[in-house]
């Protein structure tokens, strides 16, 4: 990556944090994939760095959508402490800073470093590395070689991204076109 993370210092690098959303940096060697979320709780903070964690990834002709949750358990009859389900558009043709791609081969698990950034703050919440399973892992590879071998277009895209939208009110709905998907047990304290 280039540079070290810490818990409770900011993320290393400038950026316009979005609000309830994930940002993926996908490349060839590595795969860090960052959530931002404003006014974060103890309980979610425990949800993301322990809980138990599912992804799905929604192909599209010139996006992707990449689902999430992390869901901390909680004392019987209590509410569980989670961030998501939650979804975020991703588009090949928009991450400048690294040469695009996917890490080893078809077939193949890769790790995956997952960061939670309070948005308002930029400060580092949570560090987590989940190894995505080879079906996660592929379905992220056939999604990313489909934009890549398509010429940017960015009304197309928006145009692709905001059909999806109308179709599926929520992340539950737009998990019923996911082609990878996987759950990640809560890590053990």
């Amino acid at each position: 990556m280039g540079y070290s993370l810490e818990v409770g210092v900011p993320y290393p690098k400038q950026v316009n944090w979005p609000k309830s959303a994930a940002n993926l940096v996908l490349s060839s060697a590595y795969v860090e994939i960052i959530y931002a979320f404003d006014g974060l709780t103890t309980g979610e903070k425990l949800a993301f760095n322990t809980g138990a964690a599912a992804f799905a990834v929604v192909p599209g002709d010139r996006h992707l959508m990449w689902c999430y949750r992390f869901e901390a358990p909680t004392r019987p009859g209590g509410h569980p402490e989670s961030l998501g389900w939650g979804d975020s558009p991703w588009e090949a043709h928009r991450q400048r800073d690294r040469v695009v791609g996917v890490p080893g081969r078809a077939g193949d698990p890769f790790p995956a470093y997952m960061v939670l950034v309070d948005s308002g703050t930029g400060i580092v919440e949570g560090l987590r590395v989940v190894d995505l399973e080879a079906g996660l892992a592929d379905a992220l590879r056939s999604a990313v070689a489909r934009q890549i071998g398509l010429p940017f277009n960015e009304a197309a895209a928006s145009r692709e991204i905001n059909a999806v939208y109308q179709r599926h009110p929520g992340t539950q709905s737009l998990l019923t076109e996911a082609t990878g998907g996987q759950v990640v047990p809560a890590v053990a304290n």
